[in-house]
């Protein structure tokens, strides 16, 4: 398993070492989930301003966005497994747009954060919430994963 964690984030909204633990705790309990030989995804921490141009770069959208994931995960039909990477994507998140929601919810920014990880993460796995089926889905999957979560004590 590799993850490849980036945090470009120019406001100090949240401990490095918080965040990079939250991180690799939330996407490491995913990961053992998941059937995957040798997972490899990148995490990235920007500011609103950063992710307002990767949104308006990729998704024609110029505005913030609190996370954009970017999946490379492709289904190997009939493949055996092997040792290579299993190269699953990547995901950003706009600490800024995880600091406004928590503030907005009422949670701990933690929890802003895992379940921004849990919603792009779900999204590498190529789960959509565009459609309602598909966001009932999704949101019920995502609301399973923050369950377990709060009962670890992880925010």
């Amino acid at each position: 398993m590799e993850i490849f964690f980036r945090n470009r984030s120019m406001k100090k909204l949240i401990p490095a070492l918080q965040l990079r633990y939250l991180t690799l705790r939330i996407i490491g309990d995913l990961l053992e989930q998941y059937p995957f030989q040798n997972p490899q995804l990148s995490i990235l921490f920007v500011d609103d301003d950063q992710i307002r141009a990767m949104n308006k770069k990729h998704r024609k959208l110029d505005r913030p966005t609190d996370v954009l994931s970017f999946p490379m995960l492709e289904e190997k039909k009939g493949k055996e497994p092997s040792d290579e990477p299993t190269p699953l994507g990547d995901i950003v998140i706009s600490l800024e747009s995880a600091a406004r929601q928590a503030k907005e919810q009422e949670h701990p920014m933690k929890k802003e954060i895992a379940l921004l990880l849990v919603h792009g993460f779900l999204h590498l796995l190529h789960f959509d919430d565009q459609k309602p089926k598909e966001r009932r889905e999704m949101f019920s999957l995502q609301q399973r994963w923050m369950e377990q979560f709060e009962k670890k004590g992880i925010f």
